[in-house]
């Protein structure tokens, strides 16, 4: 425990508090995470400014619009279809269920109410909490891909854990009021530093505390002995 609390202390260190969600509408967030789901930020970001623009982020305008104007505007997100088409069936069900208003949703229990987010398309946990974090300021820390990698990698977590047992490793080693600060810093860490590809390891700040660091380094000590020794 005392590791993990001193890997969110330094990951807060060096990314200082910036970006802040814009604002709490939950139904804008919804759309977001969805279209933020296996792209980029630049990605997702043009694909939610261009459906602003062209149709409008709100379950009235896209329960209307026809799917293929959604794809259309969507499309730097990839798999714009495919995502359309949730968008639009999730905008028809938040007007039949909730008359376009999540905000009732999100004042019930954490529990309670993720359950029921994930009733909708298009959500799963991820988006569900999400949603809770920012949206209605529960206590959550939402685990992306970024965040799920380097809790593995730094050892934070064993190698067959899932989704909710990082989430509650990582809740542990924090105080509630840093969970959206730790979400976004580690997310920022992982697509600078702990990349899923190319992890720039002789730069990060965690290389006395991460594993994957001290195994890379014993296998290239190897290799080296090995290639002097002619093995």
């Amino acid at each position: 425990m005392e590791r993990t609390r001193e890997i969110l202390r330094r990951v807060l260190d060096h990314y200082r508090r910036g970006w802040r969600p814009e604002g709490s509408d939950p139904f804008r967030v919804l759309i977001r995470t969805i279209l933020s789901q296996n792209t980029s930020y630049r990605n997702e970001r043009r694909a939610f400014e261009r459906l602003e623009r062209e149709v409008g982020v709100d379950p009235w305008s896209l329960a209307e619009a026809d799917v293929e104007e959604i794809a259309s505007a969507i499309r730097p997100a990839g798999m714009f279809r495919e995502r359309a088409a949730r968008i639009k069936e999730a905008a028809q069900l938040v007007l039949e269920k909730y008359a376009g208003d999540l905000r009732g949703v999100l004042e019930k229990g954490f529990e309670e109410a993720r359950e029921e987010l994930m009733t909708l398309p298009g959500v799963g946990r991820k988006t569900a909490d999400i949603l809770l974090l920012f949206s209605a300021k529960k206590g959550v820390i939402p685990i992306d891909r970024h965040i799920n990698r380097i809790a593995h990698r730094t050892g934070i977590v064993e190698g067959n854990a899932g989704y909710d047992e990082v989430r509650r490793r990582l809740e542990e080693a924090a105080d509630e009021d840093q969970y959206l600060d730790i979400h976004l810093a580690l997310i920022q860490f992982g697509r600078e530093v702990c990349r899923a590809r190319n992890p720039r390891c002789s730069e990060c700040f965690l290389r006395d505390l991460c594993p994957t660091f001290q195994e890379r380094q014993e296998k290239n000590a190897a290799n080296e002995i090995g290639a002097a020794a002619g093995i």
